[in-house]
């Protein structure tokens, strides 16, 4: 794997972690009241959108990759095996939250669903973490589960709601600035954990 392929894919992961900050955090607003929401709602929508732009800015750093190049993946490579690992975690997340919500309607409580959800979401980082080797992703899995843990169990109804959405809005939002912050670093650590040539996709 090259260093332009890790940073593009890393590029791709703040993108997605810095839209995830930002509806983590509107939803907290939006639990609080629509009033809140309309006064909160500009700021929020700005943070997330400098995040993006950031994010975005890391491709400089990538000018000789870009999405075409995973396409047609050589079988057996690095890249072969970490689009179906991705793929697999993502089915696993996406399943996940349908069942969550299935079964917290069915039950009629929809105050569970959100830190619930959470809780998928938070897990999912784990094998993300392994799967690109970006260790800030496992440290996010850990404390996302804490919280969306806390959210259920110290607290009830819609401050469920809040109590998620706030942490795993800023959980999600700080990680998504370590990330540019230390993009090199990162590469380089990833890097070395990469021995055989490939690629990867992008990591979200």
């Amino acid at each position: 794997m090259s260093r332009d392929q890790f940073v593009w894919g890393l590029s791709n992961g703040v993108i997605v972690l810095a839209v995830s900050g930002g509806f983590w955090i509107a939803l907290a607003v939006w639990t609080l009241g629509t009033n809140v929401l309309l006064i909160a709602g500009g700021p929020i929508v700005v943070a997330a959108g400098l995040l993006i732009w950031r994010g975005i800015r890391l491709r400089r750093q990538a000018p000789a990759f870009s999405r075409a190049s995973l396409r047609r993946p050589e079988k057996g490579s690095a890249t072969s095996r970490i689009n179906i690992g991705f793929q697999a975690v993502t089915a696993t997340q996406t399943l996940g939250i349908i069942v969550v919500s299935a079964v917290c309607s069915i039950l009629h409580r929809l105050d569970l669903i959100w830190p619930l959800i959470g809780l998928v979401v938070s897990l999912h980082f784990l094998p993300l973490g392994r799967l690109f080797n970006v260790r800030p992703y496992y440290v996010l899995g850990v404390l996302g589960t804490a919280i969306a843990a806390v959210s259920l169990l110290g607290f009830s109804g819609n401050a469920r709601s809040i109590v998620v959405g706030l942490g795993l809005g800023l959980a999600t939002s700080i990680t998504c600035l370590y990330l540019i912050a230390r993009a090199s670093e990162l590469a380089d650590e990833a890097l070395r954990s990469f021995p055989a040539p490939g690629g990867a996709i992008p990591p979200t």
